[in-house]
């Protein structure tokens, strides 16, 4: 088991926190999570990676979602992480998350149908997790169909629908797709120059080409605007500008202005730097690159010119 070791500051760094954390939770005396169903996420959330720990009852779909980081504030302001944990046993206990009045809005298709969104994952990390789940192929990734549920109890979360939520509604796959892309037009997308962030407007050097993070402005992973080829190419004709676009993870999509000295082998060799990273492989979307013409409605791949296309 990981120990509480200190570090010359006295406090653990909170890689070692969370190492610690999770051997308690996991084999320490917190007999009550003990029927619970416990997992780990990177959860994007008010413009930053947070550290989730879900905490499922058995049969349930809902869960409350804890986090790393919050804990470790606590900690470092003198609690231990046996007092933490159990305040996340104390909090789970005492409050139920039976389906109860969440699961009338599951079970109604007219409650649920305008509560659907999509998600965009990587197919081979996820395969064995959508067998039971209807889903769309675009490329090397997967569009699978969520429940945005935003609950006063426990907060902003996604439930997955699967094969047994289609039987209970009586509807076709295609009838919750449909719902759940034209669901999407209601949320904000937001894209970032980042020359912005690293140069004022008198000092940009404008040889570097604009680099721009697009994502829906949403408590959800928001990569699914790459599905969003009429903004794109919106957002192309306004910027007057062609783009190499980079599905770099669940959360966002990079915009590369195309200029002539970004050859294929540095886009790839950044594709592959990010993929790679430990810290952002879990959340690793694709190994494909793609580009963005003014003169084009679609996405097509750098390598083979074929055309990024929903299969169903």
């Amino acid at each position: 088991m990981v120990t509480e070791r200190k570090t010359t500051t006295g406090k653990l760094s909170f890689k070692e926190f969370m190492e610690a954390f999770r051997a308690q939770y996991k084999y320490g005396a917190s007999q009550p999570l003990k029927k619970y169903t416990i997992t780990e996420q990177v959860i994007h959330k008010n413009n930053r990676n947070l550290h989730g720990i879900i905490v499922r009852a058995p049969g349930n779909r809902i869960a409350p979602v804890f986090y790393y980081e919050d804990f470790y504030d606590a900690y470092k302001k003198g609690t231990s992480i046996e007092e933490c944990i159990a305040k996340m046993v104390g909090f789970v206990s005492k409050n139920k998350f039976p389906d109860n009045a969440l699961s009338e809005v599951f079970t109604c298709w007219d409650k649920v149908k305008d509560k659907l969104i999509v998600k965009l994952m990587n197919f081979d990390k996820n395969k064995k997790d959508i067998i039971q789940k209807p889903y769309m192929m675009i490329g090397d990734m997967v569009v699978i169909v969520q429940i945005f549920v935003n609950d006063p109890t426990i907060g902003n979360g996604c439930v997955t629908v699967d094969n047994a939520l289609l039987d209970i509604w009586s509807v076709e796959r295609e009838v919750i797709f449909k719902h759940a892309f034209d669901n999407m037009n209601d949320y904000r997308i937001k894209a970032i120059n980042l020359l912005d962030l690293e140069f004022d407007d008198d000092s940009k050097e404008k040889e570097e080409p604009n680099i721009y993070v697009v994502s829906y402005d949403a408590p959800f992973p928001g990569a699914a605007v790459l599905l969003r080829t009429d903004y794109l190419h919106d957002f192309a004709l306004t910027k007057e500008m062609d783009f190499f676009v980079l599905p770099v993870s669940v959360h966002e999509i990079l915009l590369i202005e195309k200029r002539p000295q970004i050859g294929q082998e540095h886009l790839f060799a950044m594709m592959q730097a990010i993929n790679s990273d430990k810290a952002l492989s879990e959340n690793m979307l694709s190994e494909r690159i793609f580009t963005l013409d003014r003169g084009e409605k679609t996405l097509r791949s750098i390598t083979d010119g074929q055309e990024l296309q929903l299969v169903c």
